[in-house]
């Protein structure tokens, strides 16, 4: 059953469409038009939906807005709520309308008939995690799950959408989830006037298919599942586990430090400061997580048990690495400062660290003044951590001025504040103006590195030197890219792998599977939908790409506008040494790069997606 919620007159109504969330989304988005509408004008529906494959893995909550920050279409998900979820007997929600005070959502599922219920809360929220013990007063006697926003929401455009799993009648300890990409929760708050939906209903059995994946791996379920997703749950070759244990390991020097300022410092230095981050990163979080098997889930039954947690915090790599060594911090207990400060303000994480990142270095090289922006100078190059004590001490520095930075943006404490709170495009036109006499080679955009699309949207890449990740492409900010680091391929040699991966990850999106288990579902995944439905799934996916491109199409065409992103793809061809692009480069033929990108990409999915003229 899909559903169409009206926050206004405060009833619901069943609807017809597709039983896939993205496909649900962009279907009902495109039939109302809601491109027409600045994103927090209660017409931009707010969508959200499970799965439809009863695996392991298969439990995602999928949503997709109309983002006020890449201003296009976007999608977003969380892990495991999709198995609460699914015993409301709906599949898919959109949401339109706005209630007149702010209120919790409530989807009743128990009775014989679908309730839905708003329940009005105006006590101010200064901390997701305390809202999230209030609603657990409340429902605590209910079997439920619910997703929240926090103070962010209410006041930027990089609202994140937080759950965790509630297990007789307590928080499980590590296992929190983000929907956090394009700013979902803040169109949920200031388009509808919703801080949170509950859910909860009657369990329903599932079909068992692991018949299908067992025929085909001629193995054990269970087997098939940890053998392809030892990344994620324990490394034996690395003695570690997680995106956070794993990925430093792979990352070495190319790991995102100082904004983005790896090409400029010598690779020497950057592998000694390395081997800083896995002894004072790595090394802590081993030693507090793995070794003393801190390991949970998202909340569906799941054996890879990914969430790695240490002192009541979730660990992850792209928040730890957006608000760590991206920002000059490289100890853990500064990075946690940090993170826990946003993720409580309820902000997207990887978002602000990136745009933190940008106002550091804007202070580091003078366009910006501390007193602006209303805290201490940074210590921003590497000359500032060459030594044990260095790190620690300036790291703290560094985590201190992140989290005033933070303070000052969520609760809007001074101008700047204000400024921030639309992303680092928008200030940058914003500070382009107010400080014309500061700008001689670039602008201040310039230090900026994010994927812009239209006039005004953008949205920071995934935390890895991938030239696939400053591609103008459909979606950027999530991985339907080729994301691989270290590597610098021929134009049409990135689209085809950009479009395979993209085909793969929003396939896996819209059927509401976990991405860490696309190992295995990936090669069966035609045979698990034929068990539970007669669509093809790989005609809907390619599909998917035209809806969203006819949606787009009526806003605008990406374009590349930071010196700085232009300068990550230049200096890739150097650093990963392909001659005959580093030739092309001197020369000035940037361009042709990017243009040939695009038209294999255009091609391969067939749509029209060009740079903006």
């Amino acid at each position: 059953m899909n559903i169409l919620i009206d926050g206004s007159r405060q009833n619901y109504e069943v609807l017809d469409g597709k039983e896939f969330p993205i496909s649900f989304g962009i279907d009902l988005h495109n039939k109302y038009e809601t491109w027409k509408f600045n994103a927090y004008n209660e017409k931009n529906l707010f969508c959200f939906g499970k799965g439809i494959l009863p695996i392991v893995g298969g439990h995602r909550l999928i949503f997709s807005f109309r983002s006020p920050l890449w201003d296009g279409f976007h999608f977003s998900a969380m892990g495991g709520a999709g198995y609460t979820f699914k015993d409301t007997g709906v599949q898919n929600v959109a949401i339109t309308g706005k209630c007149e005070v702010p209120s919790i959502l409530v989807i009743n599922g128990e009775e014989d008939e679908l309730k839905i219920e708003f329940i009005p809360f105006t006590e101010e929220i200064t901390d997701i995690y305390k809202f999230n013990d209030k609603i657990l007063e409340l429902f605590n006697e209910k079997n439920y799950r619910a997703f929240l926003v926090g103070p962010a929401s209410k006041t930027t455009n990089m609202g994140a959408i937080y759950s965790q799993t509630i297990r007789n009648g307590k928080i499980v300890e590590g296992s929190e989830d983000w929907a956090a990409r394009g700013g979902g929760g803040s169109v949920l708050y200031r388009a509808h006037n919703i801080l949170g939906v509950v859910f909860f209903g009657k369990k329903t059995p599932e079909k068992d298919v692991k018949s299908v994946v067992e025929e085909h791996y001629q193995k054990q379920y269970s087997k098939v599942i940890l053998e392809n997703t030892e990344k994620y749950r324990y490394s034996n070759e690395r003695k570690t586990g997680g995106t956070f244990g794993n990925n430093y390991h792979v990352t070495m020097d190319l790991t995102p430090i100082f904004n983005w300022r790896m090409p400029f410092i010598d690779k020497n230095r950057r592998l000694r400061l390395h081997k800083k981050i896995l002894e004072y990163f790595v090394g802590r979080f081993d030693k507090e997580a793995i070794e003393t098997k801190n390991w949970t889930n998202c909340g569906e039954p799941c054996p890879v048990v990914c969430k790695k947690y240490r002192n009541g915090l979730h660990v992850d790599y792209e928040p730890y690495e957006a608000n760590g060594p991206c920002i000059g911090v490289f100890d853990i207990y500064a990075a946690d400062r940090v993170v826990h400060t946003i993720d409580k303000l309820g902000f997207d994480a990887i978002e602000f660290g990136n745009l933190c990142s940008w106002v550091f270095e804007l202070l580091d090289n003078g366009m910006l003044k501390p007193e602006e922006v209303g805290i201490e100078k940074p210590l921003f190059d590497i000359s500032n951590f060459e030594n044990d004590d260095d790190i620690l001490k300036n790291s703290k520095h560094n985590a201190e001025q992140a989290v005033k930075l933070a303070r000052n943006i969520a609760f809007e404490t001074n101008e700047f504040g204000k400024i921030c709170k639309f992303g680092a495009r928008r200030a940058a036109k914003t500070l382009n103006e107010n400080y014309k006499n500061r700008i001689i080679d670039k602008k201040f955009e310039d230090f900026a590195v994010y994927d812009s699309f239209g006039e005004h949207g953008q949205i920071s890449p995934t935390m890895y030197w991938a030239i696939g990740n400053f591609m103008p492409y459909l979606i950027q900010g999530k991985y339907l890219t080729y994301y691989q680091c270290g590597v610098f391929l021929e134009p049409e040699e990135l689209a085809e792998l950009s479009v395979k991966n993209s085909i793969e990850e929003i396939t896996l999106e819209n059927l509401g599977i976990c991405r860490f288990h696309r190992k295995w579902v990936s090669p069966i995944i035609e045979n698990l939908v034929k068990e539970v439905s007669d669509v093809d799934i790989t005609e809907e996916s390619m599909e998917l790409f035209k809806k969203i491109a006819k949606y787009d199409s009526n806003i605008g065409y990406p374009k590349i506008e930071s010196e700085r992103v232009k300068e990550l793809i230049i200096s890739g061809a150097y650093e990963f040494e392909n001659e005959k692009w580093i030739e092309e480069f001197e020369k000035g033929n940037f361009n042709e790069y990017i243009k040939r990108v695009l038209e294999k990409y255009s091609e391969l999915l067939d749509i029209e997606w060009k740079l903006k003229e």
